[in-house]
């Protein structure tokens, strides 16, 4: 009886080594940080009920997925270009708090189905059980993948710069009394609200400078400046208009995208300009365009 006791017991056991192993496989890939696993569930899920509810959270991180790509639902995408910043750090935030989320409910499914192992490891369910879980955790390090891709709100901010470097508004100002800037094409407004990327630069006595990208490309769109006129009574008084200024393009490369203020003013000097026209509802989207671009920029 003895050796027949010993001969069947290695026969479970091997009969049990499969899931032996896929249940180490599950250890492996559940999430790494054990330490910010949760606790178990409140209460014990039934070996259908852990299922149907790694297939209901696999259906929320897909559609997680899908807004945070911007897939069918580009409005709710996040694009710091389009938002102000207070606006993207909530968005930004709530999407974390939602993949928080998950993972908590995924390590919590983890730990029912070791609960499971532990306590009926012959369950005609386990197998589905590992796959419907292994098959959700894939689907979590798409979510993480694809949310890591954006920027953090933190690092869309820059430093602001306010020089009394007179030359740019010099350069602006000469060009408009004398109607030297000639007219950029017609297409412009539309292209600077709809560039690829945009950075505050700084302003330059009046004149307010940023760096727009499209594609390979890049340029520097200059908003404001002011003149100097003389009164009825003869004083010198100040003039301030809000005409949009764009230089020709030139290639993006690390270099330019790494200079600071000054060296992109150096390089702004050096570029033929363009009168942009944009008036009524088109300078007003240029505006709303300009103060989006300024809210990830600190003055501090």
């Amino acid at each position: 009886m003895t050796m027949r006791a010993m001969k069947y017991g290695k026969l479970l056991a091997l009969r049990r080594l499969p899931w032996l192993c896929a249940l180490l496989s599950l250890m492996a890939m559940s999430p790494s940080a054990r330490g910010l696993a949760q606790p178990s569930q409140d209460h014990v899920l039934s070996d259908g009920e852990i299922i149907s509810t790694l297939r209901a959270l696999r259906s929320e991180m897909l559609d997680l997925i899908a807004q945070v790509a911007g897939k069918d639902a580009a409005a709710t995408r996040l694009n710091r270009r389009v938002m102000n910043f207070e606006s993207y750090r909530q968005a930004f935030e709530s999407y974390s708090a939602k993949i928080d989320d998950s993972y908590r409910r995924l390590s919590g499914c983890y730990e029912q189905i070791s609960r499971v192992y532990r306590a009926n490891p012959n369950s005609v369910l386990y197998k589905q059980m590992v796959k419907t879980y292994l098959d959700a955790k894939a689907i979590f390090d798409n979510l993480k993948s694809t949310f890591s891709a954006l920027e953090p709100p933190e690092q869309t901010i820059t430093e602001a710069v306010i020089s009394n470097d007179t030359r740019l508004n010099e350069r602006v100002s000469a060009s408009m009394r004398s109607a030297d800037a000639p007219p950029a094409p017609a297409q412009a407004a539309k292209e600077i609200v709809e560039a690829d990327d945009s950075r505050f630069i700084g302003t330059f006595d009046a004149v307010e400078m940023f760096l727009l990208v499209r594609g390979d490309t890049a340029c520097y769109v200059l908003f404001g400046w002011k003149d100097v006129v003389n009164d009825d009574n003869g004083k010198s008084i100040e003039e301030y208009h809000l005409s949009v200024v764009r230089s020709e393009a030139f290639p993006i490369t690390p270099a330019v995208r790494a200079m600071t203020a000054e060296q992109h003013l150096e390089n702004a000097l050096k570029l033929k300009i363009a009168l942009v026209e944009a008036q009524g509802e088109t300078l007003t989207d240029i505006k709303q365009f300009f103060a989006r671009a300024k809210s990830y920029t600190r003055t501090n």
